[in-house]
């Protein structure tokens, strides 16, 4: 943080420097481009999936929600179906080519190295994350876990 302009110039090198990178690579290859972005894509729509699909079958099954600022209401269910099956509709959508015929250098790989990303980040978490992950239970489930606290700013 830059006290005299109080900016965080640390973040903004750092975006600086990813998005010239992301530029030198579609200038480099716009097919490396393409699966970075689609992989990302990929990233995002399928934790809107898990979350909104949590929460959809909350609703479905009558269960309560966690207590909220506001609701959705009466459309809750609605609005959460359209959701869920709009982001499930954006990751079949995302892993399509971009051009006909489809051939090894045009083809779209994110689904591949998406794939490569969920294996190995399970081969992670069970040979190494399993052992040391301690998850914040005391905020989900109201218990406290050993040596852990709530920190306020």
């Amino acid at each position: 943080m830059d006290r005299k302009r109080k900016i965080p110039t640390n973040a903004i090198y750092v975006s600086s420097f990813a998005s010239v990178v992301l530029v030198l690579i579609n200038l480099g290859s716009p097919l490396a481009f393409n699966i970075i972005i689609s992989v990302a894509i990929l990233g995002v729509q399928s934790t809107y999936l898990i979350s909104i699909g949590c929460v959809l079958l909350k609703r479905l099954n009558g269960e309560p929600l966690p207590p909220a600022r506001w609701s959705l209401g009466r459309y809750g269910i609605a609005i959460n179906a359209y959701a869920f099956l709009y982001s499930a509709f954006a990751i079949v959508i995302c892993c399509f080519p971009t051009t006909l015929p489809v051939t090894m250098e045009n083809m779209n790989w994110a689904p591949v190295v998406w794939v490569g990303v969920l294996v190995g980040s399970y081969v992670f978490y069970v040979f190494w994350g399993k052992r040391f992950y301690t998850a914040p239970v005391q905020f989900v489930e109201g218990r406290k876990a050993e040596g852990t606290a709530l920190q306020t700013s």
